[in-house]
C-alpha cells in the first residue's frame, strides 16, 4: 500500500494558468465595463435638457417680436457665425425633414441612438482599406452640437478620435433617453452646419434661397441635404450626391418625382452658388429698442415684446412727416415712445428718426435738458403740501435772484411779463418766473426731492441745479420723462415700464395725492388757461380729452411735447442729437405736431374722457380780480378759499407809477434840455437803504418822488434794489425828441 504523497501549502492553492488568465479577463472585463458605465452615467448627467439646450442656442441674430408675435427686428450680435433664432420643427417643410433623414440617418426613428448596421459597415470599410465610410447619426452629431463649448463659444467640434467617437455613442445613447425623436430632429436642422458661416437651416434657407424654410421646394430641400456630409464640397461633387439623393427619394416618396432626372436639382445648384449670401445685420422697425431689450436679456435670442407694429410704424411715418417739414429750421432728430397708462405697457419705441450723421443714437434713452416739461411736479408738490392752490395768485414780473454768487433774471419764452397771474395760468402757460417762486416757496430741498422721486436716472447733487431746476437745467431721458406724466394720468401712482410681454408687474409707488394729480391734470388740459402763454387753437389741443406739457431747453437745443389721454402717455422729442440748437423751435412747433397727430391715431375709434375728482376734491366757483368771468376750480378739501373774488395784494407789492412800463415820454422842444428832468414815483413797500439805479448806474437812496435827470434820447431801465443788489422790481421806458422816429408797432 503506498502513501499519497503530501501536497505543500503553496500548491495546495495554485490554480491552472487557463483559470488565472480568465480571471484576469474578468477584472478586466469588469473594470472596463465598469468604466463605461461610469462614463455614461457622468455623460448621461451632463446631457443638457432641450430647453436648455434652445437658451444656450444663442443665434449670431437675435429676433424681437411685437405683441402679436410678429417679427420688428433682427440683429446681429455674434460675427463668428450666421444662426438665427431657433425655429420650431413644425417650422420645417416635411420635404426637408423627409430629404435630410434619407441623407443622413435612413434608420433615425427606429434606432436608439447609434445605428449598429451603419457603425459595423464603416468598421468593416476601414478594417478592409476600402473607402472610409460615416457612421455618425443624426442624435451623434447632435450630442456634440449642443456642448456649451460648441454652443456658447462656437469651439470647433474635435473630430476623428476613438475617444471622440465612444464618447459621441455614449452621449447618443444618453441623449435618446432624455430627449423625443422630434426634438433631435429639430435641433439638427437648427444647428447643423452648413456652407461658409451659416449654421442651421434657417440661416441657410434666408441667406442663399432668400425664403422662409417652410417655402423650400423639393429640389431646394434635396440640394440643402446632400450638402451637410460636406458643406464646402464643390460644383460637381455636390451635384452628384444631390442627384443620387433625388433618384432615391423619388423611389418611395411621390414629392420628389419632379427631381428624379436630377435638372432641378442642378438649376437649383447653379444659382445657389452664384448668389451672394446675406443675412441683413438689421432688419425692421425697430432697432433701437431691440439693442437695449437684448443689452437687458443677454442670453435671449427672441423676446416678444410688448411694440404694436402697425402703430410703431405709424409713429415712425408721422415722425419722418413733422421732421421733413422743420428742415429748413435746422432740425434733424426726432424720438417717440407711446405708453399704455394702466399697464405701463411701451406700444411704440421709435428711438431715432433722422436726417443727421446720427441715426444710431437712442433718443429714448439720451440724457436731455428737461426744458419746462418738470414743471407740473414741482407745483404739484406745493399743491400736495398745500402752499399753493390751482387759483393761487403768482407775480409774472422782472425778478432778480441771487444764487451761487450770481444774479439769475428769469425771463419767459416770449420775453414778456404778465403780473398777476393764477397758478393755474401760471402752469398752463408755462411761465418762468412764477415757477421759480413755486420753487422758493416748498424749498430748495423739498423740490429736489420731488425730481429724485420720480426715477430720474441722472440727476445731480442738489446744489448744482438750484432753482434752475425749475426751468430745465436738469438732464432727462424721454422714457423716464414719459413715465413721470403716466403717473399723473394714474392718479400718483408710479410703476416701471414694461417693454417685454410675461414678466411680473411691479407694485405701485405712490409719488403723489390722487387729488394733486387730478389737479394737475385739470391745469394741463386747459385750453383757456394756456392761452397767455400759446393762444387760442393752439397746436396742442384735441377733440377728446388730453393733458399735456411743453418743453424748450436753452438755446433752442431741444424741444418736447409730453401728456396723456384717458389710456395712453405719448413723449415726443425734436433737436439735434449733435446738440446744436434749432432756428427758434419751440415745444409746440417741433414735438407739437407730432404728439397731437399720434394722440388722434390712437383715439382714431375710441373716446377719451376725463378723469373723475376723486373724494378729496372740492370744487367751487371763483372769479380772479381781474377776470371778467367766473370758472369753476378744484381744491384739496380744506385749501378752498372762503371768498368767491381772489385778489392780488398789490398794496404792499413795490411798483413804479410813472413811468409805467412800455411809458414813451416826448421831451417838448421849447424847453432847455438841461432844465428838464423826470420825477419817478414808485409804490409799496421797499426794504431799506435801498437805492435806485438808472441804466445799471446808482444815482442814490430810493424815494418817491425821486428828481432825474441829464438823460438822453433812447430807451432806459429804472430799477430799486436792494443793499445787497437784488432787484425789487424794474421798468423800462423810452425818452424821444420832438422829431424823433416813433418806434415800430
Amino acid at each position: 500500500m503506498f502513501a499519497r504523497p503530501k501536497m505543500s501549502l503553496s500548491k495546495a492553492h495554485h490554480h491552472p494558468p487557463h483559470k488565472t488568465q480568465m480571471r484576469r479577463k474578468v477584472a478586466a472585463g469588469t473594470v472596463f465595463f465598469g468604466s463605461i458605465v461610469f462614463l455614461f452615467t457622468a455623460l448621461f448627467l451632463q446631457t443638457p435638457s432641450f430647453q436648455s439646450a434652445i437658451s444656450m442656442a444663442l443665434g449670431s441674430d437675435r429676433v424681437l417680436l411685437a405683441a402679436d408675435g410678429q417679427v420688428v427686428q433682427t440683429l446681429r450680435t455674434d460675427f463668428s457665425k450666421r444662426r438665427l433664432a431657433w425655429h420650431p420643427l413644425i417650422g420645417f417643410p416635411e420635404v426637408l425633414r423627409t430629404a435630410v433623414i434619407a441623407a443622413e440617418d435612413q434608420r433615425f426613428f427606429s434606432h436608439p441612438g447609434v445605428d449598429l448596421l451603419g457603425l459595423g459597415r464603416a468598421i468593416w470599410s476601414l478594417l478592409s482599406r476600402r473607402s472610409i465610410q460615416g457612421a455618425s447619426t443624426i442624435s451623434m452629431q447632435v450630442s456634440d452640437l449642443i456642448q456649451p463649448e460648441v454652443l456658447l463659444k462656437n469651439q470647433p467640434i474635435n473630430k476623428g478620435s476613438v475617444l471622440h467617437k465612444m464618447t459621441q455613442i455614449l452621449r447618443a445613447l444618453a441623449l435618446e433617453m432624455k430627449w423625443s425623436k422630434a426634438q433631435i430632429l429639430e435641433a439638427y436642422l437648427n444647428l447643423i452646419h452648413l456652407r461658409g458661416e451659416f449654421q442651421g437651416v434657417p440661416a441657410m434657407s434666408t441667406a442663399y434661397f432668400k425664403k422662409n424654410p417652410l417655402a423650400l421646394d423639393p429640389s431646394e430641400a434635396v440640394v440643402m441635404s446632400a450638402m451637410i456630409s460636406s458643406p464646402n464640397q464643390g460644383q460637381t461633387s455636390l451635384k452628384r450626391r444631390a442627384c443620387a439623393l433625388a433618384k432615391r427619394l423619388a423611389i418611395s416618396e411621390p414629392v420628389f418625382a419632379s427631381s428624379a432626372d436630377c435638372s432641378a436639382s442642378d438649376s437649383v445648384i447653379e444659382v445657389l452658388l452664384s448668389v451672394h449670401p446675406v443675412l441683413p445685420t438689421q432688419l425692421g422697425s425697430s432697432p433701437h429698442v431691440a439693442r437695449r431689450l437684448f443689452k437687458a436679456h443677454r442670453e435671449a435670442t427672441v423676446l416678444q415684446s410688448t411694440i404694436d407694429p402697425q402703430l410703431q410704424s405709424e409713429v415712425q411715418a408721422i415722425l419722418e412727416k413733422n421732421l421733413a417739414a422743420l428742415k429748413d429750421a435746422n432740425v434733424r432728430d426726432s424720438a417717440a415712445i407711446v405708453i399704455e397708462n394702466r399697464t405701463g405697457k411701451v406700444l411704440a419705441y421709435v428711438g431715432a428718426v433722422s436726417s443727421s450723421s446720427s441715426p444710431h443714437v437712442d433718443g429714448v434713452e439720451a440724457y436731455r435738458q428737461a426744458g419746462s416739461t418738470l414743471k407740473p411736479f414741482l407745483y404739484g408738490k406745493a399743491i400736495d403740501s398745500k402752499l399753493l392752490t390751482s387759483a393761487s395768485i403768482l407775480l409774472d414780473e422782472p425778478t432778480a435772484i441771487s444764487w451761487d454768487g450770481n444774479i439769475y433774471r428769469p425771463t419767459n419764452y416770449d420775453r414778456q411779463f404778465y403780473g398777476t397771474v393764477s397758478v393755474r395760468e401760471a402752469l398752463a402757460s408755462s411761465l418762468n418766473v412764477p415757477a421759480v417762486k413755486a420753487v422758493t416757496i416748498i424749498g430748495l430741498q423739498q423740490s429736489y426731492q420731488v425730481l429724485k422721486s420720480l426715477h430720474l436716472s441722472n440727476l445731480k447733487e442738489q446744489d448744482f441745479y438750484g432753482v434752475s431746476m425749475a426751468l430745465g437745467a436738469v438732464d432727462v431721458r424721454l422714457d423716464e420723462l414719459a413715465n413721470a406724466y403716466r403717473m399723473l394720468a394714474n392718479g400718483g401712482l408710479w410703476s416701471p415700464l414694461v417693454f417685454v410681454d410675461g414678466l411680473p408687474s411691479e407694485p405701485n409707488e405712490k409719488l403723489f395725492s390722487s387729488e394733486a394729480a387730478f389737479i394737475l391734470a385739470s391745469i394741463l388740459s386747459d385750453p383757456d388757461a394756456r392761452a397767455i402763454g400759446f393762444g387760442w387753437n393752439s397746436p396742442l389741443e384735441t377733440s377728446f380729452w388730453t393733458a399735456v406739457k411743453t418743453g424748450t431747453s436753452k438755446d433752442y437745443r431741444d424741444n418736447w411735447c409730453i401728456g396723456f389721454s384717458e389710456k395712453y402717455t405719448v413723449a415726443v422729442w425734436a433737436g439735434n442729437f449733435n446738440a446744436e440748437a434749432m432756428d427758434k423751435v419751440s415745444g409746440v412747433s417741433g414735438a407739437g405736431p407730432s404728439w397731437l397727430e399720434i394722440m388722434e391715431r390712437l383715439h382714431r375709434s375710441e373716446p377719451s374722457r376725463a378723469p373723475t375728482p376723486p373724494n378729496g376734491i372740492v370744487s367751487k366757483e371763483i372769479r380772479h380780480a381781474w377776470a371778467s368771468h367766473q370758472r369753476r376750480e378744484f381744491f384739496i378739501n380744506g385749501t378752498e378759499p372762503v371768498a368767491s373774488v381772489i385778489e392780488p395784494a398789490l398794496e404792499k407789492r413795490a411798483q413804479f407809477v410813472f413811468p409805467a412800463e412800455g411809458s414813451i415820454l416826448v421831451r417838448d422842444p421849447h424847453v432847455d434840455p438841461t432844465h428838464i428832468a423826470l420825477f419817478v414815483r414808485f409804490k409799496g413797500s421797499i426794504p431799506g437803504n435801498s437805492r435806485l439805479a438808472f441804466d445799471g448806474i446808482d444815482k442814490g437812496e430810493a424815494i418817491s418822488p425821486f428828481k432825474l435827470t441829464d438823460f438822453s434820447v433812447g430807451t432806459h431801465e429804472l430799477a430799486i434794489r436792494t443793499a445787497v443788489g437784488q432787484i425789487v422790481t424794474r421798468v423800462k421806458f423810452v425818452v424821444r425828441g420832438a422829431n424823433s422816429t416813433p418806434p415800430p408797432n
